[in-house]
């Protein structure tokens, strides 16, 4: 592959292998080792999409976090553990700042999608 082209700094969206920028005139086209190929335009919309799952999973992980930790903050109060009742409600509010974060990631790349497709 360093014969036709040279290394760029892209993983491959589906095997997330190294790809190799190859120059044909005034097209650039991207292609790992094991042979998938992308035009630079199909490229940014796969690297969108992998983005986008990568947030999803993000957010996912983030919501369970916080029902996990308001259902541990319960069950203490209820057994008059208050302590760790707070200590379990300080991380439930940690983790919803974090889940907010991703959500407006989400949503300013959503705007700059929408901008460009317009």
């Amino acid at each position: 592959m360093d014969r036709i082209g040279r290394r760029s700094v892209f993983a491959c969206p589906d095997c997330h292998g190294i790809m190799w920028e190859i120059e044909e005139g005034e097209l650039v086209r991207y292609r790992c080792h094991v042979g998938h190929a992308y035009s630079a335009e199909i490229m940014s919309l796969a690297l969108d999409e992998n983005l986008k799952r990568a947030f999803g999973s993000a957010l996912r992980a983030l919501d369970e976090r916080i029902a996990l930790a308001r259902k541990l903050e319960m069950q203490a109060n209820q057994s008059g553990r208050s302590n760790i009742a707070k200590s379990w409600a300080t991380k439930a509010l940690e983790f919803e700042a974090e889940a907010n974060v991703i959500r407006d990631s989400i949503r300013r790349t959503d705007e700059i999608a929408a901008r460009f497709a317009a």
